[in-house]
């Protein structure tokens, strides 16, 4: 009886334990896994925390093009030596960093007449026409001309950028061909297509250098003309009379030449047609005299 009693209370004194243990088990996953959870919650997400802000430019975005803009002036001057003034705008240009694109001079009442053409840095532009203007007596026409390209410029540009990505691909494409050692015709069509990309983007590019020379120089075209104290009373030189000596004897051989020539075709020509016309005349008068003088019938 004694035992049966001993063994019953080693058996709730076992119950009793597991049941502490479980708790205790149960007490100690819950807190040690709370600053984890703690911890993930207060720490912000790797996303979110490196997002890119909204406003970030793309790689391939294309770079941010100044404004594109054609500058013209034209002028019309009056001074008192255009050769002299011609010469101190080529040397203002040059010294400005531009150059003279064309010049054309021209003489008339024994003055020289002046068109030039000049390219002078945008930047230097100003100092350009205060000293031309320096240079006159009088302005008698002065216009400024701008063309803003930059649309154009912006349009050939993000079309040639799109050529440039297709190039390469192409070309990977056709290296790609190459190795695996597809047909002729297939490398062909892909190198063909590549040629063609290829022009397409060289002539953009022309285009966008030529944009870019005409932006980065300004064109001055200038005509100068002298002033009417600079044209002379009488011009010099104006009178030869051993000029005019040559040309009244050349006017003179000239007129004998014709009158000989006249005389020769009046000879071989002439003549023996006026005679045969004359011939026939005198033939038919005869014979209308005849005809008035044959006598009338009797009655």
């Amino acid at each position: 009886m004694r035992a049966i009693q001993v063994m019953t209370l080693g058996v709730v004194l076992l119950l009793l334990g597991s049941c502490a243990k479980r708790e205790a088990v149960e007490e100690a996953v819950p807190s040690a896994t709370a600053p984890a959870r703690d911890a993930a919650v207060q720490a912000p997400a790797p996303a979110q925390s490196k997002a890119a802000p909204a406003t970030a430019p793309a790689a391939n975005r294309a770079p941010a093009i100044q404004r594109k803009l054609i500058r013209t002036f034209n002028l019309e001057l009056e001074v008192r030596n255009t050769e002299e003034a011609a010469g101190k705008i080529q040397a203002l240009v040059t010294r400005l960093g531009g150059f003279v694109a064309s010049a054309n001079g021209q003489r008339r009442d024994e003055v020289f007449y002046y068109s030039l053409t000049v390219r002078v840095p945008v930047e230097r532009v100003d100092e350009a026409l205060a000293a031309i203007r320096a240079l006159a007596e009088r302005i008698d026409h002065e216009q400024q001309q701008v063309e803003d390209v930059t649309d154009q410029y912006i349009d050939l540009d993000a079309r040639m950028r799109t050529l440039e990505a297709t190039e390469a691909e192409l070309r990977a494409l056709l290296a790609e061909s190459r190795q695996r050692a597809r047909k002729v015709t297939e490398i062909m069509e892909v190198y063909r297509e590549l040629v063609e990309i290829r022009s397409q983007i060289e002539q953009i590019r022309t285009q966008l250098n030529s944009y870019d020379k005409l932006a980065a120089l300004s064109t001055i075209n200038i005509e100068l003309m002298p002033t009417e104290a600079a044209k002379p009373v009488v011009p010099d030189g104006e009178w030869h009379p051993g000029d005019t000596v040559r040309s009244s004897a050349r006017a003179l051989v000239g007129f004998l030449r014709w009158f000989l020539d006249f005389l020769i075709f009046a000879l071989i020509v002439l003549l023996p047609i006026g005679l045969i016309v004359a011939v026939v005349v005198l033939a038919l008068r005869r014979l209308w005299r005849r005809a008035r003088r044959k006598p009338a019938p009797p009655e």
